[in-house]
């Protein structure tokens, strides 16, 4: 695990920007973890995205899906609110051939909610709507395939940005000179955008997204210092490929965020 992710911190310095390394040494980094996702059916969402939009089961369950080092994991979740609008609004995904994506998920009964575009110096991009409410952003990034980025809204998105950035480290920079985000380790952006309202993400479609904890006391320590609000007590949970402990704090705007804990040999 540790040598991932001294890995996934070299692959980020080639992103650094002049200056940026002196402010990378005030804040411990830590590597973007997952996102959970609820759902009516846990497992027939994990099989439809493994299908169409890729990645492989992970932990021995067939509810979560590994996508490089990055979990996409299916609660349970009935009545969930859909995640458009709301602080974690959306996720993004790669692809090498956008245009054949869009149709493929389109024809296994997503909602192609905008059609492919391409934005000049960035890159192809289309929006959709899964079969089970979440809004996904699918672009063509060959620089970056597979699980891209995390978009959240906030009304005062620099404010967030400052948050994220001093709580969980990362290299704040520009997504292809354009967009302003932080890109953590494992390869996964963090995008905000200026939004009047926000709703919590407890309780809509995208629950809650998570940073993957080190050690569960030193990280605990460091974001008491930090001041951040802890919203559950640690707690550990045996999977079929070992045991994880994990707990929550607080974001900006009601972004629920977990700590994840992983034994040594998970991956």
């Amino acid at each position: 695990m540790y040598n991932k992710i001294k890995t996934g911190l070299a692959l980020l310095m080639l992103f650094c920007l002049p200056g940026l390394a002196s402010a990378q040494a005030e804040s411990k980094t830590y590597m973007y973890d997952h996102v959970h996702m609820a759902v009516p059916e846990p497992e027939v969402a994990a099989q439809w995205y493994k299908d169409n939009i890729g990645g492989e089961f992970i932990d021995g369950r067939t509810d979560r899906l590994l996508f490089g080092t990055t979990r996409i994991m299916f609660l349970n979740g009935d009545a969930a609110t859909p995640s458009t609008g709301g602080v974690v609004d959306h996720l993004g995904f790669s692809f090498t051939d956008l245009a054949a994506t869009v149709e493929r998920v389109r024809a296994a009964g997503a909602t192609v909610s905008s059609e492919v575009r391409d934005v000049p110096g960035l890159f192809k991009l289309a929006f959709i709507v899964d079969p089970f409410g979440n809004r996904m952003e699918l672009i063509e990034d060959a620089q970056h395939l597979g699980f891209h980025h995390v978009h959240l809204r906030s009304a005062d998105p620099q404010a967030t940005f400052a948050w994220y950035e001093a709580t969980f480290g990362g290299i704040r920079t520009n997504l292809r000179g354009r967009m302003d985000g932080i890109l953590y380790p494992g390869n996964v952006w963090l995008l905000i955008s200026q939004a009047d309202a926000t709703f919590p993400s407890q309780g809509a479609s995208i629950d809650h997204i998570g940073w993957r904890a080190l050690d569960s006391a030193e990280t605990i320590a460091d974001l008491q210092a930090k001041g951040v609000e802890f919203t559950s007590e640690p707690r550990d949970m045996t999977l079929p490929n070992g045991i994880i402990n994990f707990f929550y704090v607080q974001g900006p705007e009601g972004a629920r965020i977990e700590l994840v804990h992983r034994a040594a040999d998970m991956r």
